[in-house]
């Protein structure tokens, strides 16, 4: 039996139940695709190719040193590479691990089922988020996924000759490029000793310093871009996480670690939203807020793309972005929430945009909380971040600002800020070029902030918006949270 296996956003051998399967006997030919139309989609970029090129080279060092076979790495369109591959090894199967990532692929997913049924091949997909995508019962999910997540990883047991389609490199991949030095490098080792110094080193703080960038580069785990491109398996996260929580912890410790894993399965429960409902990547989930956000104002999103704002904590965080590739959780909640409220700019087009600056990419989660933070899923808290008290907050001393919004390096700590508070003799006694160059509020944060509530809670009370909020209810909300 010749077979291939389809290595995708799977990048690893290790607790890979498509590899695993596939290699149980036969021929097999392993084999990576990048897609032609997909890096060219506006939400891919250099920093999810730099991040995939590193995993591969891992990969291929794996397989040839473990295996001494070959990963065959193919560029263009899938559907004509997997044509031919499958006819000039006279393919009969093909394992891989199910993709739920967004519309673009699900096409070419049904276009390789009309492909393989066409050529009477058999495609066994295997699932490595505990995703429920056969007779799902909502009330049942916790409970399956606990079961997924509990099984151990199970070492590879190779039974098979691999096959080589000698492929010569002769092509560029192609996508939106982004220039920065300072993105997160991927690779299954850098998974593992990250993983490693979470869970001994950098967990301790947690659950109190995961709100700040400034504390959350080091305190938050960092393994979302490897759990997003599967170079370790939430799986063996899980694993590892329920010996560490078998020793001798600290209270803080071990409420830090609980927390980490709550958020495992928090990741795939937005997985599942996407899988249940894949519109949401382009439609409100209540369409009763449809067409809520059509004065489009273009300057606005130019200036938050470029952190020129005039708000300080909110340009330092799109900076910090832009030249590092991730930032914490809450800052871009503050992110969305500024740009969908205060800027009142709609989802559809900022989530493209700062999907291309998250390495770490994952449409479920991604459309989720983009439409969260928006306000238009109807079921969720209208939750309008204020910019000025989150940089209070999360940097009372300004020194995010001050690196990332160098303008105001200069500005006393108390005028950092709010720099629009600043008197006239006080300017004039600066005399700071920098400062002169940076951009005064573009917008009223209080009166902003009014209207935009005011007009979420116009359609959130309307018959329609309650009516179809019952529905997005039954569908995607928690049974754990109704209870």
């Amino acid at each position: 039996m010749k077979k291939i296996v389809w290595f995708r956003f799977d990048l690893r051998t290790d607790d890979n139940c498509a590899f695993l399967n596939a290699c149980n006997d036969g021929d097999v030919l392993p084999i990576f695709i990048y897609d032609r139309g997909y890096w060219k989609l506006p939400t891919s970029s250099s920093f999810h190719l730099q991040f995939t090129e590193d995993s591969l080279e891992e990969l291929k060092k794996q397989l040839k040193s473990n295996y001494q076979t070959d990963l065959n790495i193919f560029y263009g369109n899938t559907i004509e590479i997997l044509k031919t591959i499958t006819e000039k090894f006279n393919i009969q199967e093909i394992y891989s691990n199910k993709v739920y990532k967004n519309k673009y692929l699900l096409d070419v997913d049904t276009e390789c089922k009309n492909l393989f049924k066409e050529k009477s091949i058999a495609w066994k997909e295997f699932n490595q988020f505990g995703i429920q995508s056969e007779r799902r019962k909502r009330h049942e999910w916790a409970n399956q996924w606990n079961k997924f997540i509990s099984i151990e990883p199970k070492k590879n047991n190779i039974n098979c000759r691999f096959l080589n389609a000698q492929v010569d490199k002769k092509y560029v991949v192609k996508t939106n490029q982004i220039s920065t030095n300072f993105i997160q490098r991927g690779g299954r080792l850098r998974a593992l000793s990250l993983l490693e110094s979470f869970l001994f080193q950098r967990s301790v703080n947690y659950q109190t310093e995961m709100s700040s960038p400034i504390t959350g580069q080091t305190s938050c785990s960092r393994l979302s871009p490897h759990i997003a491109n599967g170079t370790i398996s939430l799986r063996e996260i899980n694993s590892y996480l329920k010996k560490t929580l078998k020793t001798n912890l600290s209270y803080e410790k071990r409420k830090s670690l609980n927390s980490f894993k709550s958020r495992l399965a928090w990741h795939c429960h937005f997985i599942q939203k996407l899988y249940d409902e894949p519109e949401i990547e382009f439609q409100n989930m209540n369409r009763a807020y449809d067409g809520l956000r059509e004065d489009f104002n273009e300057k606005n999103l130019i200036a938050w793309k470029n952190g020129q704002t005039g708000f300080p904590f909110v340009d330092a965080c799109m900076r910090y972005l832009k030249n590092r590739g991730w930032i914490n959780f809450r800052m871009r909640a503050m992110l969305v929430s500024f740009a969908s409220y205060q800027l009142w700019l709609d989802w559809r087009i900022t989530s493209k945009h700062l999907a291309k600056l998250f390495t770490d990419y994952e449409p479920g989660i991604h459309y989720s909380q983009f439409q969260m933070q928006s306000g238009t899923t109807g079921i969720n808290t209208i939750r309008i971040y204020n910019p000025i008290k989150q940089s209070f907050d999360q940097d009372p001393k300004g020194k995010f600002i001050k690196k990332w919004v160098p303008e105001l390096r200069n500005l006393p700590t108390e005028l950092v800020h709010e720099p629009w508070r600043i008197t006239p003799i006080e300017k004039k006694g600066l005399c700071d070029l920098e400062f002169s160059n940076y951009p005064s509020p573009i917008i009223d944060n209080k009166e902003a902030s009014k209207n935009a509530r005011d007009r979420l809670w116009a359609i959130k009370k309307t018959e329609k918006a309650k009516e179809l909020s019952k529905i997005v209810l039954s569908k995607h909300a928690s049974m754990k949270a109704r209870r």
